[in-house]
C-alpha cells in the first residue's frame, strides 16, 4: 500500500512546454505558483507571449519554407530576447555557469543566445515530427525497454527531461504499443499548443494534471496499475523535500516521488533523452538503463533509500549535458538550496 502521507506534499513533476526563453509565437510561458521550500516561488515569464499570429506565422513558415528555414528564423527572434528580456537571459545563467564554470560574461551571453535558439528550434522540430513529414529518428539503447514491454504487462515509468526536442517523444512513445499517461501542467495560455507533438496524432493519450488536489499522484498510480507507460519529468523539482544530488559540480535539487511510486509498485524507471543529432533532420532517442527502486526504510530514511536511483538518473543527465550542452533546458536555479 502506498504511503500517501509521504508523497502527498510532493507533486509529480509534469511535462510542460513552458519556455523560459520567450521567442514569440514559438513558446508557451506562464506564471508559476509552485513554492520552493515553502518560501521561494519560481518566477515564470509573461503568459502573454505566444500570440496566435506568431504561432500561425511559424506554421506557415514550416509548411512553405521547411524546417531548416523556420529554424534559421529563430536566430533573429532569439536575438531580440537575449538583448532586451533580462529575465529570460538571467534564467539561463545558473545552468550555464555550472556547465561552463570558466566562461566570462561575454561568452556566457553568447551561450545564453545559443540556448534560446536551440529551445525554439526544438519545439519546431517536435511539430515537424508530429506533422508526418519525413524525419530521421534513431534509437539508442531501447532494447531493454522493448523487452520490458513485451515480457510484462506491468506499468513503466518513463523519466523525461527538458532536453532537446523532448516534445517529440510523446508521439514516439506511442509506437511502443502501450497506452501512455502523461503527467502535465494544465495550459493556462489558450493561444499556445504546448504539446505540439501530441496534437492530431490520432492516438489516445491519458493526462494527469499536476495542479489538481493530489498533484497528479492518484492518476499516475492508477495508470501504473493499468500497465500504462507513465511519462514524468525527472529534472524539475516542485517538491518541498527534494534530494540534493551532485550535478555539474554542486549539489542540486531533484524530485524523488516518481522513484517512490516505482518502488511501491515494483515497476521500472527508464530515463529517456531526445537529442538533435544533425541539422534539424535527425533525432536520437537515448534510453538509459532501467532502474528498479527499492524503498524498505521507514520515516525520513525512506527518502535517503531512494538516493542511489535518483543519482543514477542525474548521472545520465550530466552525461547528456556534456554531450549536447546547448540542448539542456534547465532554467531554474536547482542549485539554490536555501
Amino acid at each position: 500500500m502506498v504511503d500517501w502521507q509521504f508523497i502527498a506534499g510532493s507533486r509529480l513533476c509534469g511535462l510542460d512546454g513552458r519556455c523560459h526563453l520567450p521567442c514569440r509565437g514559438i513558446y508557451s510561458t506562464q506564471k508559476e505558483s509552485a513554492a520552493m521550500n515553502d518560501k521561494k516561488v519560481m518566477q515564470g515569464l509573461s503568459a502573454t507571449r505566444g500570440s496566435s499570429f506568431g504561432i500561425g506565422f511559424f506554421r506557415l513558415l514550416l509548411k512553405f519554407g521547411g524546417i531548416n528555414r523556420a529554424c534559421e528564423f529563430v536566430w533573429f527572434i532569439a536575438l531580440f530576447y537575449v538583448l532586451f528580456d533580462h529575465k529570460a537571459r538571467r534564467s539561463t545563467m545558473p545552468y550555464l555557469r555550472h556547465r561552463f564554470p570558466k566562461a566570462g560574461s561575454f561568452r556566457l551571453w553568447c551561450y545564453a543566445y545559443r540556448l534560446m535558439v536551440s529551445q525554439g528550434q526544438s519545439l519546431l522540430e517536435a511539430a515537424v515530427v508530429d506533422s508526418g513529414t519525413e524525419y530521421s529518428i534513431n534509437s539508442e539503447n531501447d532494447t531493454e525497454l522493448r523487452d520490458l514491454i513485451l515480457k510484462s504487462k506491468d506499468g513503466i515509468i518513463l523519466l523525461i527531461s527538458h532536453f532537446g526536442p523532448w516534445q517529440a517523444s510523446m508521439s514516439t512513445v506511442l509506437n511502443y504499443g502501450r497506452n501512455v499517461t502523461i503527467v502535465v501542467q494544465r495550459d493556462q495560455n489558450v493561444n499556445v499548443d504546448k504539446m505540439m507533438a501530441v496534437k492530431n496524432s490520432g492516438l489516445k493519450i491519458n493526462t494527469a494534471f499536476t495542479d489538481d488536489l493530489t498533484g497528479g499522484v492518484l492518476d499516475a498510480m492508477s495508470a501504473i496499475e493499468r500497465g500504462d507507460i507513465v511519462c514524468i519529468m525527472g529534472d524539475r523539482c516542485r517538491e518541498k523535500d527534494a534530494l540534493l544530488i551532485d550535478f555539474l559540480g554542486e549539489p542540486a535539487r531533484f524530485p524523488f516521488a516518481a522513484f517512490y511510486l516505482a518502488a511501491k509498485y515494483t515497476c521500472p524507471v527508464v530515463p529517456m533523452f531526445v537529442f538533435r543529432e544533425k541539422r534539424h533532420d535527425t533525432l536520437l532517442f537515448h534510453f538509459g538503463k532501467a532502474l528498479y527502486p527499492e524503498c524498505h526504510a521507514h520515516g525520513h530514511h525512506r527518502r535517503e533509500s531512494l538516493r542511489p536511483y535518483v543519482a543514477a538518473y542525474v548521472t545520465e543527465l550530466e552525461t547528456a549535458s556534456s554531450r549536447f550542452p546547448f540542448q539542456c533546458y534547465i532554467f531554474e536555479d536547482v542549485w539554490e538550496t536555501r
